[in-house]
């Protein structure tokens, strides 16, 4: 039976108090607490009691408690200078995308997320933002809302005029496991779905047969009226939706964000909006810096003020909250860690959600828990 107890540091005492939200199903609650529990057992667990540690704090606690795994989530960036001279062998995420976690320059740090549990909540997520947009529903709320529909403005064929989805060409870039799911709510209603990808899916193409692929992202961005982005943001996709591809996009055309929001060139979106060399609608979920900064987002207000027309749903980073999304996040990041502490050999982790371009290298690269495993076998 293993006795040697590494050290675990989790970030955030979110981890824990999850567990108690009634907003999540029981079951799921429970096996939190279930996980919680074995994790308490078999390590030294120590964590920061509050939600949001700056980088003094994290480089504090990882003095304090020299752990040898971290959990997080994408709130806490994780760099690679807190990692130097450090014990740690495996860094957990509470996340499907990774990019807050830096890996180091041997990358040899183990990095765990939790994919395939929130697809489904932020593909749901993503039609909702796609209709309040071309229905024009955030203006016409705050509309009633600021008591500006009276008596004197009464209803006319005319007034409020919106767009309905059917007669859209929709652009999918990315068809990962959230574009697939997008697909599969949106093919039902007859639409036209393009889609860009680096790897063609002709796997889906077979059951989607009416889905277009665009081999050139340009192509996208020329015929969509809508264009959805699900793609994760590494040094590749970056500020991929740059001025070149914004300013191909047709008039009237809807935005969507709920993936990074870093794979826009906000800078460059914001003054082409502003120069009115563009006249497109958004819905964002994510930006490059979150909260949003002040300047940002006085611009965006400057051009709705000044161009009315544009519909803008802007939205606080929300897209997974559904209560058991986030708490099968929790369930799986727990189980993540609970793996790698009782594993002993590559073997036993491959159950582990391990990110891909790690899981390729498993058995090919030198890891920091070589260490960890050489110690147990010493007890």
């Amino acid at each position: 039976m293993m006795t040697m107890k590494p050290n675990v540091y989790l970030t955030s005492n979110v981890f824990l108090e999850i567990s108690n939200n009634e907003k999540i199903s029981k079951n799921i609650r429970n096996t939190i607490k279930k996980l919680w529990d074995k994790l308490s057992t078999i390590s030294n667990l120590n964590y920061f009691d509050d939600r949001f540690p700056d980088e003094a704090q994290l480089r504090k606690d990882l003095e304090n408690y020299d752990p040898e795994i971290i959990g997080c989530h994408l709130s806490h960036p994780i760099s690679k200078d807190l990692l130097k001279k450090s014990k740690i062998f495996a860094i957990a995420t509470s996340t499907a995308g990774y990019n807050h976690v830096q890996r180091t320059e041997k990358d040899n740090v183990l990095i765990t997320h939790t994919p395939g549990v929130l697809h489904q909540t932020v593909a749901d997520y993503t039609v909702a933002l796609i209709i309040a947009n071309l229905r024009n529903l955030i203006d016409l709320h705050n509309y009633f809302w600021n008591e500006k529909w009276t008596s004197e403005d009464k209803w006319d064929l005319d007034q409020s005029l919106s767009s309905v989805i059917n007669n859209k060409t929709i652009g999918i870039v990315g068809l990962g496991e959230i574009g697939v799911e997008l697909l599969k709510r949106l093919d039902p209603w007859g639409l036209k779905i393009q889609y860009f990808d680096i790897n063609r899916r002709k796997d889906i193409e077979k059951t989607y047969p009416d889905l277009e692929y665009k081999e050139d992202i340009k192509d996208i961005f020329k015929e969509a009226d809508v264009i959805s982005l699900h793609i994760p943001l590494n040094q590749h996709t970056e500020k991929l939706i740059n001025r070149d591809l914004l300013k191909l996009m047709k008039k009237n055309a809807l935005l969507v964000n709920t993936a990074r929001g870093g794979i826009i060139d906000l800078e460059a979106l914001l003054t082409l909006l502003e120069n009115r060399e563009i006249e497109i609608n958004i819905s964002f979920d994510v930006y490059p810096q979150e909260p949003i900064g002040f300047k940002s987002l006085e611009r965006f207000k400057k051009i709705k003020a000044e161009q009315p027309n544009i519909r803008m749903v802007l939205m606080p980073h929300n897209a997974s909250a559904d209560a058991d999304t986030r708490g099968k996040m929790v369930c799986l990041f727990l189980d993540n860690i609970i793996k790698i502490i009782e594993s002993s050999k590559i073997d036993d982790l491959k159950d582990v959600y391990i990110i891909p371009e790690q899981k390729k290298k498993l058995t090919s690269h030198e890891w920091k828990i070589y260490n960890y495993w050489d110690k147990k076998v010493g007890e």
